[in-house]
């Protein structure tokens, strides 16, 4: 169990260092962040890491593949909104 918490922090902060790539006013899907940080298939891991995310990084980037907003903990209109001022400021 240690061992495998350990493979999944790892992936966790290659997420969230992705995340952070992401520049203001732009969005990414999960699938992008996967094949950036070399797990094309690893989608879920990326989402599951993107809501795990505790501190200050901008998970309110990532979108579905399709272009949809999906998952965000403190509601989605939320989420379209901090997008659209950051598009603003661009």
């Amino acid at each position: 169990y240690p061992l495998r918490r350990q493979r999944q922090m790892c992936k966790e902060t290659a997420v969230w260092h992705a995340l952070r790539d992401i520049p203001a006013g732009a969005t990414s899907s999960y699938g992008d962040i996967a094949r950036a940080i070399d797990k094309p298939s690893a989608t879920r891991a990326v989402a599951r890491a993107n809501g795990a995310n505790q501190i200050v990084i901008p998970c309110h980037r990532v979108i579905g593949a399709n272009g949809s907003l999906t998952c965000y903990g403190v509601g989605l209109w939320r989420k379209q909104k901090f997008i659209e001022v950051e598009q603003i400021y661009r």
